[in-house]
């Protein structure tokens, strides 16, 4: 039995870690390329980028390690059943379920595991990853002035400089557009030459200007008439403008503002996020019902007092400023019923969500290691039925269904996440429609089955046919 168990875990780890290195590498350079435009022109050091698809390569294993399970799993039983080794085991009384048995234990091992990197990597991989992308894309793009071309990314400035020298310290022929003030170009900078510096803790850029000019419109209180008013024109030997740096650094987010995103959570705070947002929200429905209750309700302290006790009275009978001041009295208590029943709504609405998003990822901890198992059971059975090994066939039989397996998951997060189905339907319908087939795969290949058998399905038409025109005729 151990050189079985070889045999058979060679056949599958082989292409399963091919499989399983080629998708990250896949999925990696599908999600840089998607963050390329964040990324470009950054002035990122090439650490920041490392750092950058290092974080993001644990998010992908949701993806690719099913996909390498169904495939490995599938190739390697195939390859098993084209070489006639299936056929022998079986000859010699080894049944499929005992040639499954070390492949089963050891997927079942990759689920745990998968299991615990779920919990605690990928919601610190998310965590990382997040909130450094978060800082890029909200960085400003680094200083790089080049020659000919205005450079727009100094808030309020446009900068022209025809010529750099000394790594771009010295400028010659330098163009400024001012419109910080927000009323087009108002302010017009031309110098013969320049020099540019930061101060010594890079907070402040130094722009000192020589031999220039200065042309600044009067006062334009409408930039569409600026024409018609007068300008002045100044010259100048030596200027210097400041620009705060501030912006352009790249500065790490704090890592607690983002601790309460269920995505970085791991399943013990995302059922303590749950436990306090059900306590949140049942507090203020409690807090809201009081607050209308106290509106328009009478008091549990006046109990002689009811509808019946009220003499009834006709607002026409009160003065003009009376009737006024009580019209007024119940519009504002209206005005303020309505708009603090709205602020209520979206609060509720808001924890809702919240509490929906904890729900789904908790449910995602579980839903990734029971995926493992389920695909391998569609895969290996399937392997020893179409018993084709390579990367033909079981390609194709692979894709169609991790296909419907990731189809069925999104659908089912999205149906959940939109109230359409319960959170744990919604996670759970991709492995509610995969298990009854890897299971029905299981029993087929155990028994043999000619499931796949071209020759089969051509009889059982053939069949058809024939009983079709018997009945027409």
């Amino acid at each position: 039995m151990k050189t079985l168990n070889r045999l058979v875990l060679k056949a599958f780890f082989t292409p399963f870690l091919g499989t399983f290195m080629t998708m990250i590498l896949i999925l990696l350079m599908q999600n840089v390329w998607k963050y390329i435009d964040d990324l470009i022109g950054k002035g990122l050091e090439w650490t920041v980028i490392v750092e950058i698809a290092f974080y993001i390569i644990p998010t992908l294993v949701p993806l690719a390690l099913p996909l390498a399970i169904l495939l490995s799993s599938l190739m390697a039983f195939g390859k098993l059943g084209e070489t006639y080794e299936l056929t022998a085991l079986k000859s010699a009384g080894i049944s499929l379920y005992k040639i499954m048995r070390p492949l089963f234990i050891t997927v079942c091992l990759i689920a745990v595991a998968a299991f615990f990197f779920s919990n605690h990597v990928i919601p610190y991989s998310n965590m990382k990853f997040k909130t450094l992308l978060y800082d890029i894309m909200n960085k400003k793009l680094a200083l790089n002035i080049r020659e000919g071309v205005f450079f727009n990314d100094i808030e309020g400035y446009s900068i022209k400089v025809n010529k750099k020298s000394n790594e771009g310290r010295d400028l010659e022929d330098v163009l400024i557009y001012d419109h910080s003030q927000r009323m087009g170009n108002t302010k017009v900078i031309k110098a013969a030459r320049g020099s540019m510096y930061s101060s010594e803790n890079n907070r402040y850029l130094y722009l000192e200007l020589f031999d220039g000019y200065s042309y600044e419109e009067m006062n334009p209180k409408d930039p569409k008439k600026r024409v018609e008013l007068p300008f002045t024109r100044s010259s100048f030997k030596e200027e210097r403008i400041r620009f705060d740096m501030a912006s352009f650094q790249l500065e790490r987010s704090d890592k607690e503002r983002y601790s309460n995103v269920a995505q970085f959570m791991n399943i013990k705070q995302l059922e303590q996020s749950e436990d306090s947002l059900s306590k949140a929200m049942d507090l203020k429905r409690e807090e809201f019902k009081e607050k209308l209750y106290s509106y328009y309700s009478f008091h549990d302290s006046l109990p002689s007092l009811s509808l019946a006790s009220i003499a009834p009275f006709n607002i026409n009978d009160l003065n003009s400023r009376k009737r006024k001041r009580l019209k007024k009295s119940a519009s504002s208590l209206v005005r303020s019923s309505k708009s603090y029943i709205y602020n209520t709504k979206r609060n509720l609405k808001y924890k809702k969500k919240k509490l929906t998003k904890a729900k789904i990822e908790w449910h995602r901890k579980f839903t990734l290691s029971f995926a493992c198992v389920v695909l391998f059971l569609i895969g290996a059975p399937l392997g020893a039925i179409i018993r084709k090994g390579g990367m033909g066939m079981p390609v194709l039989i692979s894709i169609l269904f991790f296909l419907i397996y990731h189809i069925s998951s999104i659908t089912g997060e999205k149906s959940a996440y939109q109230y359409v189905l319960s959170v744990p339907e919604g996670m759970w319908v991709s492995s509610l429609i995969l298990t009854p087939l890897g299971l029905f795969f299981t029993y087929k290949a155990a028994k043999d089955s000619t499931l796949f058998e071209i020759s089969i399905h051509r009889g059982i038409i053939s069949r058809w046919q024939k009983l079709w025109k018997q009945k027409k005729s």
